[in-house]
């Protein structure tokens, strides 16, 4: 496996074991996927749990990916003006991104049981 690779499966348990159950309002399903706020292959923000947010797997299909207008007035409702400083940064160009030293932090984090 990647560091690449290590760091998308750490930030999964990261936000999945952060929230718990699923962040829908009204659902109480297990969290089983982190989904990612913008798209994923932005550097800028792929590996910070804040531009993350854990779903089950039913919310993680049929509402977040089937309807993103709603996915995001929910999130910009729930972070409010954080949600667009997360946006300017995964629109910044990262030329080079250290996936060893984010593995590490990752790791890190989970291990201090996800407290950032």
């Amino acid at each position: 496996m990647t560091a690449k690779d290590d760091c998308y499966r750490l930030i999964q348990i990261l936000v999945v074991k952060r929230d718990g159950v699923c962040q829908h309002p009204g659902c109480c399903n297990t969290a089983t996927v982190a989904h990612h706020i913008f798209k994923r292959d932005r550097m800028g923000t792929a590996f910070l749990p804040e531009a993350l947010v854990g779903l089950c797997e039913r919310h993680h299909v049929v509402w977040a990916h089937a309807e993103p207008d709603e996915f995001r007035e929910f999130m910009i409702g729930r972070i409010g003006e954080k949600y667009y400083e997360l946006q300017r940064l995964s629109n910044s160009v990262v030329k080079h991104f250290d996936f060893e030293e984010c593995r590490e932090r990752l790791r890190k984090t989970i291990k201090k049981g996800g407290r950032l």
